[in-house]
């Protein structure tokens, strides 16, 4: 698995999806904490929707929670921009990229082209 996404809306979700597929990304949502935790495979991107409302924590946890795979995977967070506190917690848990949604959705095409590069080529490069 390439990129793995917890995503609440399901219109952007289908964004995030369609443009990892158009780089030859394999994608896998979950709608939860334990899904996400479930997820087998080691993803090189772990997209967090901030604003997701997950039935059993936080997306925060999420961010945690990806950062102790091994292999480690770039985690990407994203909130609306008036959530200043869920962006600022997103940071302090450490995610590689903290972004309002709108900054999300403009340079997703460059991440998930990134990503794929990675995966070709086994290194990390920054989007």
């Amino acid at each position: 698995m390439s990129v793995l996404s917890l995503v609440s809306d399901l219109m952007f979700g289908s964004k995030v999806a369609a443009t990892a597929r158009a780089h030859g990304l394999e994608v896998r949502g979950a709608r939860s904490v334990a899904g996400m935790r479930d997820a087998a495979g080691s993803p090189r991107l772990v997209v967090v929707d901030l604003e997701a409302e997950v039935p059993d924590g936080d997306p925060i946890d999420v961010v945690r929670d990806a950062l102790a795979r091994t292999p480690r995977p770039r985690v990407v967070a994203f909130a609306g921009h008036l959530l200043v506190d869920r962006l600022e917690a997103a940071r302090q848990a450490g995610a590689d990229l903290v972004m309002t949604r709108g900054g999300f959705a403009s340079r997703l095409e460059s991440l998930m082209q990134s990503i794929a590069a990675e995966a070709r080529t086994g290194s990390a490069e920054e989007a």
